[in-house]
């Protein structure tokens, strides 16, 4: 495979598992207020995001720290991306 679409394929991935991995820790910020077990929740929650993600760059680096790097950096992208998101959401909630 060409080194290029290597990378971009590693860039997209981390960018979709940063995206996965910060929503779904705002999904769970978002119920903690409302659960009858706060600490299972955010235990599980962290347990499934964390695995989820490590197998994903696994997956993605494929042997290649350059790979990770890249990926590492849509990841970075996508948290980046939800927080300006997420966060003018929540400073204006209208």
């Amino acid at each position: 495979m060409n080194g290029f679409l290597e990378l971009a394929i590693a860039l997209f991935g981390g960018f979709v598992l940063g995206l996965f991995y910060f929503y779904s820790l705002w999904i769970t910020v978002r119920q903690l207020p409302v659960t009858a077990y706060p600490i299972p929740l955010t235990l599980g929650s962290f347990i499934a995001r964390l695995a989820i993600t490590l197998l994903g760059f696994y997956l993605l680096m494929n042997g290649h720290w350059q790979r990770g790097l890249i990926a590492l950096i849509g990841f970075t992208i996508a948290r980046t991306i939800l927080t300006s998101i997420k966060g003018k959401i929540l400073t204006n909630p209208h």
